[in-house]
Formats: C-alpha cells, structure tokens, sequence
C-alpha cells in the first residue's frame, strides 16, 4: 500500500469525518498499550486525537511528511543518534522513545514493583528484592545482546547509503556489471562497511558502556525491552506470583504502573 493510500484508509477508519488529528505508532501493540496509557494521564485525548499504528518507522515518516499536523511516535532500538538527528531535524512533529522501547517502562524492578498488587507483594518472601534478584540474574546475557544490537543496527543503514544491494543488483544496474573497476570499487566500500575487527571492538565498547552503566540505565537504555518482557519478567512474575497470559499480564501492568517520567514528554504533546 501506498503512502497516500494508508493515509486515506486510516483516515477513513480512525477518524472519519471528526476533526481529529492521528497519533501514529508503530505497532497493534503499540496502540493498545498507549489507549491504556493516555486514558490514565491525558484526559479528553480522545476528543482531539485518534490513535493508529503505521506498522514500521518508514511508514511514518513517510505519513508525517504528507500529514505535519499528525504526530508520530517510534522505538529509539534500530537508531543510532545519528538517525535519530537526521529524522527528527526537519519534521517537528516526530518522536523518538527516550529507552529502547516502550516495553523498557516495564521491566525494571523499582518500576514494576508499585504496579504489583499488594495483596500479590504480601506473599512474595524478600518482597522487591526477590524480584530484582530474578530479573537481574539475566540482565548480563540481555546486555550484551543489547550492546551487540547498538553496533549491527546501523550497519544496514549504512549499506543502504552505499546502494546495497540495487548498485550491483537491480535492473539498473545492467551497466555497472560490465565495468570491473566499478564493481571492485562498491564490493570494496561495502567490505570497509563491514570489517568484522572493527565492529567486533565496537561491540566490545559499547557492552563495557552498558556494563558501566547504572542499572536504573541498563533496564532502560541497554536490554531490548520487549524480549526481556517476554522471555524474563513475564515468565519470572509466573513463577513468583500468579499465572496469566503475557498479553494480559502486560495490560494489567500498564494499568497500574506509575506514571513514567519518560514519556512525559509525549503526553505533553497529545494534552495540547
């Protein structure tokens, strides 16, 4: 579907002929949890916004720029800040998460602690510090992952720039392929792209950032969110607490955690 044609169709399904302008997010996921969580801390947000998910950060900023009345919201986990600067620097009506992902408001244990009904933290021994100690015996293998996402993210950003793979295969590319110093030359920028030493030692500094960081910072900026969700603190508060489906444990998380201070800022923006 084409850019103009997923306007129209969330236009016509969302808002219809309300004057209402569209909060885009990237996923299904993504709107159901932020309905929980502007019904909580923007009242009337449904008199002036409607809520649709665009289904990647390339399909929003292609919207924002026909809509700049629209307001977009994406991860921060596939950009560098880099990315973030060049995207946000001429569209003011783009976002970008503080933590990796939204699911990053929900995994740290001074956060999730408060959401957890006290009747539930009551029959938990240790109280809040069993929890933490469960969450952080994982936290290492999620930081390197984490630190090894920072550094291979981009490096598909970065082939892109250098025409990978349409400058040597793609219709257009019917000339290049009878000039070898021409092929040489781009098979040569994308070895420098990708030389495994350098990308290696950045992986390398970046896990002794992470490593160095306050845990506070490491939940928020390091792990990827929703992984850790799923496969630590969802299958952990089974164990610890109660059975329930991820889907509706996350709900009911949502529902109760207290307001988090870094999405302040979007909430701002949807209250204007």
């Amino acid at each position: 579907m084409s850019c103009a044609a997923l306007r129209d169709s969330i236009r016509q399904e969302v808002i219809g002929a309300q004057q209402k302008r569209i909060f885009l997010v990237e996923g299904t996921d993504d709107v159901s949890a932020w309905q929980i969580l502007l019904n909580r801390f923007v009242p009337d947000w449904e008199a002036r916004w409607g809520i649709a998910q665009a289904g990647n950060k390339a399909k929003i900023l292609c919207l924002l720029d026909l809509e700049p009345d629209w307001l977009g919201l994406v991860d921060r986990d596939e950009w560098d800040q880099a990315a973030i600067e060049t995207n946000t620097r001429n569209r003011p009506n783009l976002r970008v998460l503080r933590r990796f992902c939204l699911e990053n408001d929900l995994i740290d244990p001074d956060e999730l602690w408060p959401a957890i009904p006290a009747v539930q933290q009551a029959t938990l021994a240790g109280g809040q510090a069993t929890l933490a100690t469960a969450l952080q015996t994982q936290l290492d293998r999620y930081l390197r992952h984490g630190a090894l996402w920072t550094v291979v993210s981009p490096l598909w950003t970065g082939l892109r720039a250098l025409g990978f793979k349409e400058a040597l295969a793609s219709e257009d590319s019917l000339q290049t392929a009878q000039d070898d110093v021409e092929i040489r030359r781009i098979l040569h920028e994308w070895d420098e792209l990708l030389d495994p030493e350098r990308i290696f030692a950045d992986f390398a500094t970046q896990l002794a950032s992470a490593r160095a960081a306050p845990v506070s910072e490491q939940y928020a900026q390091w792990v990827h969110g929703k992984h850790f969700w799923q496969q630590v603190v969802n299958p952990a508060m089974t164990k610890l607490f109660w059975q329930m489906s991820e889907a509706k444990r996350r709900i009911e998380i949502l529902r109760q955690i207290p307001k988090p201070a870094d999405l302040q800022p979007v909430f701002d923006a949807l209250a204007a």
